[in-house]
């Protein structure tokens, strides 16, 4: 059986749902726990293992929103389901760009919930396969999904090729317009589509995790009106950012050695990366090797080690608590002050200055 986790703030929508003839053989679904915000929730979610939750989006302490974020950033759950008013349309929408699988009106029908808690088991199942999530099977939405055209923006990624941008924007809109008389199946769509290209260009490009946090592409950092051309836009400038990272990380060249070389690079940030032993571990001459590097790349040699070595310090400023000398030393630079001019050279403010930044993009 699933285990769910049904919060909300009000007890007697929780009682009824729980009488829904729809829990145990029926659905696969067994309700585990209860909790009236998202506090208490969390609490449970942070002890106790869970497939499902269904949570209300406005409740007090915590909202279901910001429970959503949570749970997506602590992986806490895979599987989050809203219910909302019809009021609060826009909020269920946000929702499903934050990674919710799908949403309930309220007041949830037998059928509703049924239908729901049966199309949540095969994302679970295919969830606990694998990292790509695939579309439910819900055969009256299978037309609409673009599996070709993700293919064809996959593919243009792995060739680094900008089109990808063009060609997921036609599809989006596209898909939109196709579906424009139910809008929460297209951004269900939509964000599914957008996560099968993120994890594909993760897979094709492994050494990308040394660098940008993949959680970085499914947050949502902006507060626009929920419509199709604010989500549209936000997945347009998370893969675009992408694309342009990848070309900057790893440039483009023709030369296999210098490609094996900017590989070993890239899974291997933090050793030690100087000409001489980068030289001696590829069987190539020291002037050789610089010099072929700058003429096949246009960037040279030690530029493209400092390129490196920032990106990855400025990944652990983000993604740990170590000290800014820590961060120097883990990369390689016994000398911090050298290292802390290295990176305002790059990102154009000191490491402390760039942490305590509020919100600060990543600068790759």
């Amino acid at each position: 059986m699933y285990k769910t986790l049904i919060v909300d703030d009000r007890e007697i929508f929780i009682i009824e749902l729980k009488r829904l003839n729809v829990w145990g053989e029926t659905s696969g679904f067994t309700v585990a726990d209860k909790a009236n915000n998202g506090s208490q929730a969390l609490d449970l979610l942070r002890k106790n293992r869970y497939d499902l939750v269904i949570t209300d989006i406005r409740m007090p302490i915590v909202d279901g929103l910001q429970l959503l974020r949570i749970i997506k950033k602590e992986n806490l759950c895979p599987c989050v389901v809203l219910i909302s008013e019809h009021s609060e349309f826009n909020y269920a929408r946000e929702g499903i760009v934050l990674g919710a699988f799908d949403y309930l009106v309220k007041p949830v029908t037998e059928a509703s919930l049924l239908e729901l808690l049966l199309r949540s088991e095969e994302y679970l199942k295919a969830n606990y396969s694998t990292s790509r999530i695939n579309l439910p099977s819900d055969k009256k939405f299978e037309w609409a999904y673009p599996s070709v055209d993700e293919k064809n923006i996959i593919n243009y990624i792995k060739s680094k090729d900008i089109s990808a941008i063009k060609l997921f924007k036609v599809t989006l809109e596209n898909l939109y317009t196709a579906l424009s008389d139910n809008i929460i199946s297209a951004d269900i769509i939509a964000k599914k589509l957008y996560h099968n290209i993120i994890i594909a260009t993760y897979e094709e490009y492994p050494w990308l995790s040394n660098f940008i946090d993949m959680q970085y592409f499914e947050e949502v950092d902006y507060f626009h009106d929920s419509n199709a051309n604010s989500f549209i836009e936000f997945y347009l400038r998370k893969l675009n950012y992408l694309i342009k990272s990848i070309l900057k990380l790893q440039p483009e060249t023709s030369d296999n050695n210098i490609n094996d070389i900017c590989k070993y690079i890239l899974n291997n940030p933090e050793a030690d990366l100087k000409l001489k032993i980068i030289s001696e571990k590829f069987y190539m001459n020291n002037t050789y090797l610089s010099n072929s590097f700058a003429n096949k790349t246009g960037i040279h040699f030690n530029d493209y080690i400092t390129l490196i070595k920032m990106s990855r310090a400025e990944y652990l400023l983000k993604n740990s608590n170590l000290k800014t000398y820590e961060v120097g030393y883990q990369i390689g630079y016994r000398d911090i002050n050298y290292f802390m001019k290295q990176f305002k050279k790059v990102f154009g403010k000191s490491p402390s200055e760039y942490r305590n930044t509020k919100y600060c993009d990543y600068q790759i």
